[in-house]
């Protein structure tokens, strides 16, 4: 299973520890999943997963997920798997009987059990053989209704009238008001002498008020404080409601500032470690508050400030461009400080072997994107730039970069579009400042190093990234997807080095490593590729039967050929479903300085999958087919080159 966590799924965190597989949710950078059901292609071929060896011991029930007392994401039905430890007992779960395997794992797809005390529901399992019982009651959590503690003969839900999310807006930005109430009851908003009617919502019983940042700030203020350079901490209201004779009055807390729109704030962006990302010197930005990555904007970047709601931070790039940052990412510089503007003058591009820099002087560290339209062109965008450019110097023959041209964009947006002689390989950027705040933007790029099309594997630096610890996958039995990751890359590692390249093993034992201590550690070995191993599971509610299979991720344009071509040799010699290659918002992914990829071999959490991965044989294909695709890719790459 990946390590970006970018959607659900069912892993491990940390080391693992029986039976405490918890539910992915995204944050930082997490976990994907199979394609959707609808899509996954029927074909299946006759796979290369060794029998599953027989077990007979004492019958023993143990439950690996969902652990005792999690809570599931579904309410309907979902799957549990385990073990009872011999393969010659039957078993039954909620009077269902259940298929064992040799080994006496079990996977099963039922109905979530109904909750008999609060949220808390139990699996009924029974394993026997002949005399021989053993029974367990396996407590979890079910998803509880919404509004389940509304009180009879209450007006208002004093929960939604609790502690709001902090809130920054210009004058202009809309804020909503919403809370739950009876439906019946009539609701209204007081502040001082300001009474106004909240009208029903897309709900009955919710109701909703929106007004202006600055609507609301004169409604609710006192007199003599409604003017924005004597902010309130909060401003404070009541809401009431009413049904025939009954009453009820809440107070209702708002922590609202309204922004100058003259002279907004400005943050300078740092990229803050975690436990599990480490740090990369990039702050990655999204184009909705809780939406998908789309920026990585290096550390010093500074742009102005003009919403923040909560964690969460918008940046204004352009005109009806922005971009969202957690604020713990973000330092806020003294008021008063310069919105970042720049001129960008004359541009020299300097050759370094394979490689090729440009330094381009600014008044302030603006934030940047950089984009690749196809595969020998990359596109960097400066917001808040003026082009003042009379002279592009591309360095001395031979050359990597073929031609370089800007253009001015509306808003105060700059493009630079770089044409390289060969394939882009890799790309990187960084911003070197000054005590005054002027700031150097560094960029580099990277061609394809020279390939041997006769031994295309001869000298190639390839990075072999065994996925977790932390969080990872378990199977039925309990075997760790860490385990299998790294005896997987140890056997890739061997084959590489006796094809003639020289890998490099970025985790070789249990000791959990950042997603970008990895990636850090692939560009200071100085790799050419990087290939993440992984093995998959499914989030709650998915029907695991039929949806296990073989999949590979990318997501710079230059990696897409590298994860076409490894997918195909996984599949040839593991011969599982082709669940396909995906573009994926991962970590490890985002390394753009080459090409890199990630692998989902096997699911982890099917028996026969988790079987085969113990099976040094098996751990031997998965390896073989990754080795024979990078090859593949290498070669292909080489012929291109040399047309």
């Amino acid at each position: 299973m990946n390590e970006n966590y970018v959607t659900g799924g069912v892993f491990r965190t940390g080391w693992p520890r029986p039976g405490a597989l918890i539910l992915a949710a995204a944050a930082l950078s997490a976990c994907a999943t199979t394609a959707d059901p609808e899509t996954v292609p029927p074909g299946v071929m006759r796979s290369s997963l060794p029998p599953i060896p027989a077990v007979s011991g004492p019958v023993s029930l143990y439950v690996e997920y969902p652990d005792s007392l999690q809570r599931v994401a579904v309410s309907d039905s979902n799957f549990v798997f385990g073990t009872i430890g011999t393969g010659d007992a039957t078993l039954i779960i909620d009077g269902e009987f259940v298929d064992v395997e040799p080994n006496g794992a079990f996977l099963a797809w039922l109905p979530v059990p109904v909750a008999t005390r609060g949220d808390t529901a139990e699996y009924h399992l029974v394993a026997r053989r002949g005399t021989e019982v053993d029974s367990l009651l396996h407590p979890i959590r079910v998803p509880t209704d919404q509004g389940s503690d509304w009180e009879e003969g209450q007006l208002l839900d004093p929960d939604w009238l609790g502690a709001r999310t902090q809130r920054w807006a210009y004058p202009d930005e809309s804020i909503s008001i919403e809370l739950r109430a009876s439906p019946e009851a009539e609701v209204e908003l007081v502040a001082g002498r300001t009474r106004i009617a909240l009208e029903p919502g897309p709900r009955p019983e919710l109701r909703v008020l929106t007004l202006s940042a600055d609507e609301l700030y004169r409604t609710a203020c006192v007199p003599e404080d409604c003017n924005w350079s004597r902010q309130p901490d909060s401003l404070r209201m009541e809401v009431r409601a009413s049904l025939g004779d009954d009453r009820q009055t809440e107070s209702l807390i708002l922590p609202l500032r309204v922004l100058d729109p003259i002279h907004p704030p400005v943050v300078r962006l740092r990229d803050v470690p975690d436990d599990v990302n480490g740090n990369d010197g990039m702050v990655v930005a999204r184009p909705a508050a809780f939406g998908p990555y789309r920026w990585r904007f290096p550390d010093g970047t500074r742009a102005a400030v003009d919403l923040r709601v909560g964690d969460r931070v918008r940046l204004r790039l352009a005109p009806g461009l922005n971009a969202w940052v957690t604020a713990e990412d973000v330092e806020f510089l003294p008021p008063g400080t310069p919105t970042p503007r720049s001129a960008v003058g004359d541009l020299r591009f300097e050759p370094q072997g394979d490689q090729v820099a440009l330094a381009i002087p600014l008044a302030s560290a603006l934030p940047l994107e950089v984009t690749q339209p196809d595969g020998r062109t990359l596109e960097v965008t400066l917001y808040g730039a003026t082009g003042v450019t009379n002279r592009v110097s591309l360095g001395p023959s031979p050359r990597l970069v073929e031609w370089a041209e800007w253009t001015q964009q509306p808003g105060g947006t700059w493009r630079l579009r770089v044409r390289l002689t060969g394939p882009v390989w890799g790309w990187r950027a960084r911003f070197d400042e000054t005590d005054t705040g002027r700031a150097t933007l560094r960029l580099e790029f990277r061609s394809a190093p020279t390939i041997d099309p006769g031994n295309p594997l001869a000298g190639r630096r390839i990075a072999i990234d065994p996925g977790h610890p932390g969080a990872g996958a378990t199977g039925p039995t309990g075997y760790y997807e860490g385990d299998a990751n790294l005896a997987i890359g140890r056997i890739l590692q061997r084959i590489l080095a006796e094809r003639g390249a020289d890998p490099i093993l970025i985790r070789n034992d249990r000791d959990q490593l950042g997603l970008y201590e990895r990636t850090g550690a692939a560009e200071e070995a100085g790799a050419e590729l990087f290939v993440s191993i992984h093995n998959n599971a499914l989030p709650d509610g998915v029907r695991p039967f039929g949806r296990e299979g073989t999949s590979t991720y990318y997501f710079h344009p230059q990696a897409a050929a590298l994860a076409s071509a490894v997918q195909a040799g996984m599949l040839s010699t593991m011969r599982l479903r082709d669940l396909g290659v995906f573009w994926g918002d991962l970590a490890v992914c985002r390394m753009s300085w080459m090409p890199s990829i990630l692998t989902e071999g096997a699911f982890m959490m099917m028996p026969r999958h988790e079987a085969a991965l113990k099976d040094p044989g098996f751990q031997e294909l998965y390896a073989r087919g990754v080795a024979d695709g990078i090859e593949a890719f290498l070669r292909d790459t080489a012929r291109r080159d040399s047309e």
